[in-house]
């Protein structure tokens, strides 16, 4: 297979054509494209018009970006079905051979308290941060307890957002690895972005507006969901991409993903990426109506689990091009070497229970960072403590990584700061970090027991050091709406 590039309308656009033969499928996989399968599109069991033993005949692939990338573009696939290319701006089918992204700072807020110390020493210990409810009235819904931070001394101006102080704090902490470096390329500049995750961020501005009937949008726009990741790039000078992503409780994952990519297609050489979200009234009374909630306190995986409980915090991870790093003296502390998407498509709020979309995500991820299922050492799970998602997790998990599932460590953080919605993805990509740099795994807060039946390793009691040395975590997120993601990290040290 050759792709070669051609101009059009300013873009360099590279295309290919391959015609296969079943005996290429794998290789037509390696390169991304999905191939026809048994009830690969047939998610609902209605019956597909496609004939599923149909080999696949026409392929194109196409890669959009500056002429700079793809001038005089040559690439072909080897026998194993990797793309080959001859040098740096080449076409790359995964991670592997792309510029490889890395993390060198990381920053946290949760109910444990400030910073990324607070929040591996509350993990390690086992302990639950989730505590009654006091900052607001609880009367009048079902459930009484969060993961909440209730003391702000951060100095900010007044009526400073939740979420902004949190993302603020978190960010400048991410961000404190490049000043401990003498010599250092500031953050800021045509060449840093910022991607932020948020759920609802903004809502509770919103409401406080709605219910005193005041006059005027300048307290709304302060509290726009938007305004996040413009703040943090106003008060960091930050010129490059900035994106807020907001897919429901994957936005934290989402936002890595997005930054990775921008590291990895050269748009940026600094990217703080994480995700942040607040808890107001409004937003607990919706998972409240929804019987989402437990009554005591999430118990991930647990045979007695009866619902999520809510956090709220801030997680931000410092990204950038290896070499990069490698050249200003930064301390590597992980790679993220593959991101996945998939999508249900099954209900609003309920997950598909075979996993299917999850079990799309992991494989994407693992594909383009050159991986497979026997690498993975450690899963950080989405694990709300919910007896849907928690099922479900566990079959696509099962799926992925077959008989090794009962022997991967798994921690549910959520046990011990609750779900922080669009922080959750990148304070479980941290913590994953975390247990690749320390080579220890956390408890899971909450959990006693898992049902007699269930295929993961859940890590219970006290904190594990791992029977074999863990090069690769895998961190997964599912939310609402059917999106799920994945996110493949690996050690600093790794080949």
């Amino acid at each position: 297979m050759e792709l070669e590039s051609e101009r059009l309308r300013g873009f360099a656009v590279a295309s290919g054509v391959h015609v296969s033969a079943a005996r290429e499928k794998q290789a037509v996989e390696r390169a991304g494209v999905g191939v026809p399968g048994e009830h690969d599109d047939d998610l609902f069991g209605q019956g597909s018009g496609r004939e599923q033993s149909a080999a696949v005949a026409f392929i194109r692939l196409f890669r959009v970006g500056r002429d700079d990338d793809l001038h005089g573009l040559k690439c072909a696939f080897g026998a194993d079905g990797a793309a080959r290319g001859a040098r740096g701006g080449d076409y790359r089918d995964d991670m592997r051979i792309a510029p490889r992204v890395v993390v060198t700072g990381m920053g946290a807020r949760t109910a444990f308290g400030r910073g990324v110390e607070a929040f591996w020493e509350g993990a390690l210990s086992g302990r639950s941060a989730i505590r009654p409810v006091t900052r607001f009235d609880t009367g009048r819904f079902h459930a009484r307890h969060a993961a909440l931070i209730d003391a702000l001394d951060e100095q900010g101006d007044e009526g400073t957002e939740r979420e902004t102080l949190f993302a603020r704090d978190a960010a400048e902490e991410a961000l404190g690895a490049l000043a401990a470096l003498a010599a250092r390329p500031p953050f800021g500049g045509a060449r840093s972005g910022i991607a932020v995750g948020t759920t609802l961020a903004g809502n509770g501005p919103l409401t406080e507006w709605l219910a005193s009937r005041a006059t005027g949008v300048e307290r709304l726009s302060r509290g726009e969901t938007g305004a996040l990741a413009r703040n943090l790039a106003a008060r960091h000078g930050a010129r490059g991409p900035v994106s807020t992503v907001s897919v429901a409780c994957a936005s934290g994952a989402a936002a890595l993903g997005l930054g990775a990519e921008w590291i990895r297609t050269g748009d940026a050489d600094l990217v703080l990426a994480g995700g942040v979200d607040a808890i107001s009234p409004f937003v607990f009374s919706g998972f409240d109506a929804l019987r989402a909630l437990s009554t005591t306190a999430a118990r991930p995986f647990d045979v007695a689990r009866d619902g999520l409980t809510l956090g709220e915090g801030a997680g931000f991870l410092l990204l950038e091009e290896e070499e990069h790093a490698r050249r200003r003296g930064a301390v590597i502390l992980a790679r993220v070497a593959g991101y996945g998407s998939g999508s249900d498509a099954h209900h609003m709020t309920r997950p598909d229970p075979e996993g299917r979309g999850l079990v799309r995500a992991i494989e994407a991820a693992l594909l383009r960072a050159g991986r497979t299922a026997s690498d993975v050492g450690f899963v950080s799970a989405h694990g709300t403590g919910t007896t849907f998602n928690d099922a479900m997790e566990e079959a696509a998990l099962a799926h992925v990584l077959g008989a090794l599932a009962r022997t991967v460590p798994v921690n549910g953080i959520k046990g011990a700061i609750g779900h922080t919605l669009g922080a959750a993805g990148a304070l479980e990509a941290i913590l994953s970090v975390l247990v690749l740099v320390r080579q220890l795994v956390p408890p899971t807060a909450g959990h006693a027991a898992s049902r007699a039946d269930s295929p993961l390793a859940v890590v219970s009691g006290r904190r594990l050091v791992p029977a074999r040395p863990v090069v690769v975590a895998l961190s997964t997120s599912a939310a609402f709406g059917g999106t799920n993601a994945a996110l493949v990290l690996e050690s600093a040290e790794s080949a």
